[in-house]
């Protein structure tokens, strides 16, 4: 799912450059932290419909938008390729499921958010840019498909891939030992169960019940399988319906 808020972490100065096999990944805190902390950093720069936040105070309009969303990804993706072969070894091969659950966890996404929101629980913190191609140019229009696939990018591949290296592969290993590179992945203790929730609770605060279950279950295919691709391939299948889901209702605001 797309986050709001950027928990970040230090960065020690003796880091290691590699990391044991069997862990890992290699450079890990360029790895695992750097793109998040990148993404969502650029990320208060996306000017919201209400107008509000950095991006207002810097002058950027609302119609700022898809450019302000381009360079983001450019630039995330730049420190994704820059750790490429080390990252691509430790994601390890897929499972054949994960990606079937995560297709199916978009249902109580979807209608636990909007009992959420008619429920009146999401406020203001965390307004996503909720940016409508279609209003702004039109269904026919080149300038409408590049934005959609542009935003497909960011929702079914970058998203999924920082989101779940910073979260799962970082912050809840963390927890365990300040040396996390040395955690097998999937390792669970309560701290590290405490975490992701905290996580998915104030990184979407206007999803909190829908990504509090969420990401327990992510969490569970983690434990379960040991494997990072499997819980990329699970949100980025949740993403890709999500995506899906709003190309049919229009329901913007959950993107």
């Amino acid at each position: 799912m797309v986050p709001s808020e950027p928990p970040a972490g230090p960065v020690p100065a003796d880091a290691p450059s590699t990391a044991p096999a069997g862990h890992g990944p290699d450079h890990p805190w360029e790895t695992c932290v750097w793109p998040f902390v990148a993404f969502m950093a650029l990320g208060a720069l996306e000017p919201t419909p209400s107008g509000g936040g950095l991006a207002a105070s810097l002058g950027i309009p609302y119609s700022a938008y898809p450019a302000v969303y381009a360079v983001r990804l450019a630039v995330t993706l730049g420190l994704v390729a820059w750790r490429w072969p080390g990252l691509c070894r430790w994601l390890g091969r897929p499972s054949w499921w994960p990606a079937l659950v995560g297709l199916g966890l978009v249902v109580p996404w979807v209608v636990l958010a909007m009992l959420q929101r008619e429920a009146g629980w999401a406020g203001a913190v965390g307004e996503r840019a909720a940016f409508d191609p279609f209003e702004a140019w039109g269904e026919g229009s080149a300038t409408t498909m590049a934005y959609l696939v542009l935003r497909g990018l960011g929702l079914v591949v970058v998203v999924p891939l920082v989101e779940e290296l910073f979260l799962r592969g970082f912050l809840m290993r963390y927890v365990v030992d300040e040396s996390f590179w040395r955690v097998p992945f999937g390792t669970l203790t309560a701290t590290a169960a405490g975490v992701c929730a905290a996580y998915a609770v104030l990184s979407h605060p206007a999803e909190a019940v829908a990504a509090l279950a969420w990401f327990g279950i992510v969490t569970g295919i983690a434990v379960s399988t040991r494997r990072p691709i499997d819980c990329v391939l699970a949100h980025a299948a949740t993403n890709l319906a999500l995506g899906a889901w709003v190309l049919a209702s229009g329901d913007w605001w959950l993107v």
